[in-house]
């Protein structure tokens, strides 16, 4: 093993003795720094392995002693083993270069190599329902951020509501939106696959690591009973007249689900069936580019923490929370619901 100071903790100087890795809570301060102190931690930037630190230190003139207490404040900054047993495939070079944010960021939220959390994502599966302009965002992202495999069964048209700078670009208008989309991800660097879920087999489809179900207003009940059929963990958007919501992250026999929610809007307005119907059959959109981007952020968020804890990559504490943006006063508020009892989830 080799002990390893995270390389995107960054080395500040406080004072002329006094250091402080990485910023923000996890970040370590050391006070009183000595010089044999100071190259240690360079020397962990660089790596050591456990069978030369005993040297290394020794070479530096610091006791056992003063090695287990310098090793033990770095605790929070020091580099873990990868849980993940490494794919085969590499990223390629292209698409490191354009990912350095990303693997930055899975780095830190894990405290392993980043490239190797990048690397647990090609393994994975994410179906999106819709690929107008707010699910191009969200296979977007996720091809940014590494995932290997974008699924869908829609077999509609590039519209020319679906084109735009957040959308498809024009010379796309009147292509099967899944051939778009392979389209628009090859004209940059990423390892994404996109496929129909027409041509999958049942079995590969409850292999699907998340689904994301996307629409204006209401969910088809239909949409989602699909995926708590298969066990299929799955986030909802929710473009409506006043804002945008994104559930909590559903995982199916464990957390309360959207036919909970449903219950729970019709016993406190007996009416909204009546109302539901309606808004499910509307032509109104209300996908604006501040709900597209805001929906997207969150959605990606939470896929990429849930396919990073399937990997292995589990983060202290896993956000269980739906999020929404009203867009008149820009008031970001976060919900869950509990377990309906007339709900056959409970």
């Amino acid at each position: 093993m080799v002990m390893r100071i995270n390389p995107n903790q960054q080395a500040i100087w406080r004072t002329p003795y006094e250091m402080q890795l990485g910023v923000g809570p996890d970040s370590v301060v050391l006070p009183n720094l000595t010089n044999a102190q100071e190259r240690m931690i360079a020397a962990l930037y660089n790596g050591i392995a456990d069978q030369q630190l005993p040297l290394v230190t020794k070479q530096l003139g610091l006791s056992a002693k003063e090695t287990n207490e310098l090793l033990g404040s770095l605790n929070k900054v020091l580099l873990n083993e990868s849980p993940a047993k490494a794919p085969k495939q590499r990223l390629s070079e292209d698409f490191v270069a354009g990912a350095f944010a990303e693997i930055i960021r899975a780095s830190l939220l894990h405290s392993v190599d980043g490239q190797a959390v990048l690397l647990g994502r090609t393994q994975r599966s994410i179906h999106l329902d819709h690929l107008g302009r707010a699910g191009v965002q969200v296979a977007v992202a996720l091809a940014a951020a590494g995932v290997g495999h974008i699924i869908s069964h829609d077999e509609g048209k590039v519209e020319k509501a679906d084109l735009g700078p957040t959308g498809f670009p024009t010379q796309l208008l009147g292509q099967n939106r899944i051939d778009a989309l392979r389209s628009l991800l090859a004209a940059s660097p990423n390892q994404t696959l996109v496929s129909t879920g027409k041509k999958l087999q049942t079995n590969k489809l409850q292999k699907i690591d998340c689904a994301v179900l996307i629409s204006q207003q209401v969910i088809d009940p239909r949409r989602y009973s699909t995926w708590i059929n298969r066990d299929v963990p799955h986030v909802a958007v929710t473009f409506a007249a006043d804002e945008v919501w994104v559930s909590p992250m559903i995982i199916p026999g464990q957390s309360a689900c959207l036919f909970c929610l449903e219950k729970m809007k019709t016993q406190s307005n007996p009416s909204w069936p009546v109302i539901a119907t309606q808004l499910l059959t509307s032509n109104k959109r209300f996908d604006d580019v501040s709900s597209q981007f805001f929906s997207a952020g969150i959605v990606v968020q939470k896929i990429l923490s849930r396919l990073d804890k399937v990997s292995g990559f589990e983060l202290a504490e896993e956000n269980l929370s739906g999020y929404s943006l009203h867009l008149k006063t820009g008031l970001v508020q976060e919900f869950k619901w509990p377990k309906h009892e007339a709900c056959h989830c409970s």
